[in-house]
C-alpha cells in the first residue's frame, strides 16, 4: 500500500558517489523533500545548502546518530582496488549496509533504498557478487518495513574517476546486450541517471514490503 503524500526528509549515504551525486540533484532541485540529511565521514560539496543537514560521522559510529528520516538511500559502493583489500571492500559493501539497515529498524523504519548489483548472490563463487548477495540477504532478514533493492548492470555515466576496467566492460557488455538473445539484454550497461531517476520516483511512493528492480526495470527511466 502506498502513501499519497511524499516523505519530507531523506537521508543519503554515499552522496559523493556517481549515482549519489545525481540523486542529490533531484532531491535538492525538486520540492518533494524539505530536508536532505547527508551522512558522510567528511564535509561534502553540499555543506551550507539550505535544504541540507550534513552529518559528519564515520559509519563505525552509527550508534551515535539519533534522528528520524522518512527515506534512507544507501548508495555505498567501492571496489576491492580502491578499498585496498577484500575485507575492506566487504566492510563497505556489506557490513556498513547491514549496519544502516539495523539503524533504520531502530529509528522509525524509514523506507530503505539500496543500490546492489545484477547477479548478486550470497552463494556466488565471485567474491563481488557474493558480498552484494550477503548484503541483500541480510537486509531482507532484518524485517524492514519498506525495502527497495536496485540491481543495475555495469553502471555507465559521468564519474569523478576513470576506471579502465569499467570502460572496457562497458563496450563489451554493450556489444553482448545488443545481440538478439533475450538472456543477454540484462547485460546492457545501466545509465547512472536512469538508476537515480528510478530511486527518486520510487521513494515518493514509499511502498511497503520488498521490491527488487533489475536492469530492464531501470532502463525504463532512460
Amino acid at each position: 500500500m502506498s502513501k499519497e503524500n511524499p516523505p519530507r526528509v531523506a537521508m543519503v549515504v554515499g552522496a559523493t558517489g556517481a549515482t549519489g551525486q545525481v540523486l542529490m540533484q533531484y532531491l535538492l532541485e525538486r520540492s518533494h523533500y524539505s530536508e536532505v540529511v547527508v551522512l558522510h565521514y567528511r564535509t561534502t560539496q553540499w555543506a551550507g545548502h539550505a535544504k541540507v543537514r550534513e552529518v559528519v560521522l564515520s559509519l563505525d559510529q552509527l550508534q551515535d546518530l539519533d534522528l528520524t528520516v522518512d527515506v534512507l538511500f544507501c548508495c555505498l559502493g567501492t571496489t576491492i582496488k580502491k578499498a585496498g583489500s577484500r575485507s575492506a571492500f566487504a566492510k563497505v559493501d556489506r557490513d556498513y549496509v547491514l549496519a544502516l539497515g539495523q539503524w533504520a529498524v531502530d529509528h522509525g523504519q524509514p523506507s530503505f533504498h539500496l543500490i546492489s548489483a545484477y547477479g548478486a548472490d550470497k552463494g556466488s563463487q565471485a567474491f563481488y557478487m557474493k558480498v552484494k548477495g550477503e548484503a541483500e540477504s541480510g537486509l531482507k532478514a532484518l524485517g524492514l518495513r519498506s525495502l527497495a533493492i536496485y540491481q543495475p548492470s555495469l553502471l555507465h555515466g559521468n564519474r569523478d574517476e576513470f576506471r579502465l576496467m569499467e570502460s572496457v566492460g562497458f563496450y563489451l557488455l554493450s556489444l553482448l546486450g545488443s545481440l538478439p538473445v533475450s538472456g543477454l539484454k540484462a547485460l546492457r550497461p545501466t545509465r547512472i541517471t536512469a538508476l537515480a531517476t528510478l530511486m527518486y520516483q520510487q521513494s515518493l511512493l514509499d511502498v511497503s514490503g520488498l521490491q527488487v528492480f533489475r536492469p530492464s526495470d531501470i532502463a525504463v527511466c532512460e
